[in-house]
């Protein structure tokens, strides 16, 4: 289906998707095509009444979308970056600079990429709870916080 994603400048773009794709797939499309970053995104569908759409894993379709529909784009601020630290398991501790809505995976990347930890290795925990999905700000990380990362352990 198509759907044109509006500005408030007033331009438009249209973009093809299947009713089945996600609002976090529809982002990464905005952001490939307009270089808006998907987490400065706001999306807005008017069918009446303004409905936002905000949950990244929704199919479209589960908003109304349809063959046609129009979406108000809003592009918010960057979040502020602030800092955490992340303990490994021999105590030795390194800051990352992260946003309130950056996600758990987003941060297990740059924590490979930074100590070479596989992501499907790491554990991390913050104040006895496992991050496993969702964003940081899900778990009260705030600045300063310390991030526990243990390994998961092999075998079978």
């Amino acid at each position: 289906m198509e759907i044109t994603i509006v500005m408030l400048s007033g331009e438009s773009h249209n973009f093809l998707v299947n009713p089945n794709d996600t609002v976090g797939a529809l982002k990464k499309l905005i952001q490939d095509k307009l270089g808006v970053s998907s987490e400065r995104q706001r999306l807005v569908y008017d069918n009446g009444h303004r409905t936002f759409l905000e949950v990244d894993s929704m199919p479209v379709s589960a908003y109304g979308l349809q063959n046609g529909s129009r979406v108000s784009l809003i592009v918010t601020e960057s979040p502020p970056t602030f800092q955490v630290f992340l303990r490994n398991e021999k105590g030795k501790s390194s800051t990352y600079d992260v946003t309130s809505e950056e996600t758990v995976s987003d941060f297990k990347a740059k924590v490979q990429t930074r100590e070479g930890v596989a992501v499907s290795q790491q554990r991390l925990v913050f104040q006895d709870r496992e991050m496993a999905s969702g964003k940081l700000s899900d778990y009260g990380v705030k600045e300063h916080s310390t991030i526990d990362m243990m390994m998961r352990l092999r075998g079978g």
